[in-house]
């Protein structure tokens, strides 16, 4: 990371002398080449013409001082260089504005750490995008309902997010909205709000439609079952886009095979996880819609049979599974029905010991394995959809 902040020339704009002694001090602990420091704000028009002068990169900027002064600046330099803007105190209405006006980042302690973190982030999104690997998304569907897809998609989500990785869990179920119940998520935002508000969408507003729970971002489904959600295939397309430029991984938790095909989630997915429970009336349905879905995706390489609550004392052997299926088990879970009924009434994923959680760090495991030549220019076409669909945009005037 210290390699990597020794390409920032920053500019700092700071009236406020202690703000500005702070940030200047950290800023000196990365070895930096600092431009002379401004102590008082330039004329408006200036700032752009005075932050190429100095051929700096990045600036840092009080917003705290002349807030209005402040912000126009802002919306100067922006276009040009990554604006991070500092203030003393989290001002959320402020943070807001400035954010609206352009800015980056908002910092209110630049303590080492944060400054770290933050060239981080910015050294990330400069490069190209063809050097990105575009996040992976993937489609979990029951076989039949009640083999607990939703289920397996919250513990996957949970563990794909240890460590620190950016993750997203989005509860596509509008009618059972299970993974809401399971994690006890409650928010006035869902997956409908996302796709009226898509047009608009950014960051900020990003977050304020997400629940942060367990160390991953969901997207809830509605809090009332009578409010219908339609996902057209051109709004999930962008949809996927969006999600696999800020996250490095998304699990969708849909109803069924039909919704998952017929709303094109399937065809955009990494992989679809067909979850099936090991019994007689699950496994025909589950049949079925493996058909479904390998029609509608161009064959069986992207789905993943997951054989949820499997025991070997009891149900199907996995190669009679193999045989009535035509679909090799990929993965298994354990059945751990007591440990999953208390994590259930006490609203928390399953304890890492847990056979359960186990057998989800396996599959975790598993699908993290590198990606061939063929699935990783298969990612990066459906990554670069947003940026096709946005320069349609541009060229038709909308």
């Amino acid at each position: 990371m210290r390699g990597a902040s020794l390409t920032f020339k920053p500019l700092v704009v700071c009236p406020q002398p202690a703000l500005g002694q702070r940030i200047l001090s950290v800023l000196r602990e990365f070895s930096l080449e600092v431009a002379t420091p401004l102590m008082e704000y330039p004329r408006l028009g200036t700032i752009a013409a005075i932050t190429q002068q100095a051929g700096c990169d990045i600036c840092f900027l009080d917003v705290a001082t002349n807030p209005e002064h402040a912000q126009q600046l802002i919306g100067e330099l922006a276009p040009a260089v990554p604006v991070v803007a500092l203030h003393n105190r989290a001002d959320a209405d402020l943070i807001l504005r400035c954010l609206r006006r352009g800015a980056c980042e908002f910092l209110t302690d630049p303590t080492p750490d944060a400054l770290r973190n933050l060239f981080s982030r910015l050294w990330r999104a400069r490069q190209p995008a063809a050097e990105r690997l575009a996040g992976c998304v993937y489609v979990a569907v029951p076989g039949k309902g009640g083999s607990g897809a939703s289920t397996v998609a919250a513990h996957l989500a949970i563990r794909m997010g240890f460590g620190g990785a950016r993750v997203l869990l989005v509860d596509g179920d509008w009618l059972s909205g299970s993974v809401s119940f399971l994690l006890k998520v409650k928010t006035e935002f869902h997956l409908g709000d996302a796709i009226r508000d898509l047009s608009r969408m950014d960051d900020d507003l990003w977050q304020q439609l997400t629940v942060r729970t367990s160390g991953i971002d969901v997207l809830a489904a509605p809090a009332s079952a009578a409010t219908r959600i339609e996902v057209p295939p051109q709004t999930a397309a962008e949809l996927c886009a969006f999600w696999r430029e800020r996250y490095e991984g998304v699990i969708l938790d849909l109803a069924d095979a039909r919704s998952a095909a017929d709303t094109g989630l399937a065809a955009l997915a990494d992989c679809v996880l067909l979850v099936t429970a090991n019994e007689l009336g699950s496994l025909q349905a589950t049949r079925r819609s493996a058909e479904y879905l390998a029609k509608l995706m161009g064959g069986r390489e992207r789905l993943k049979l997951i054989l949820n609550r499997y025991s070997s004392a009891g149900g199907l052997k996995r190669e009679d599974i193999l045989r009535a299926l035509g679909l090799e088990p990929y993965a298994t879970t354990a059945d751990d029905w007591a440990t999953m009924q208390t994590a259930l009434l006490d609203g928390r994923p399953a304890p890492a010991s847990s056979r359960f959680a186990t057998s989800i760090d396996a599959l975790y495991r598993q699908l993290r394995q590198p990606r061939g030549p063929a699935q990783e220019c298969a990612a990066g076409k459906r990554g670069s959809w947003l940026m096709l669909h946005r320069q349609a945009r541009i060229e038709s005037g909308k």
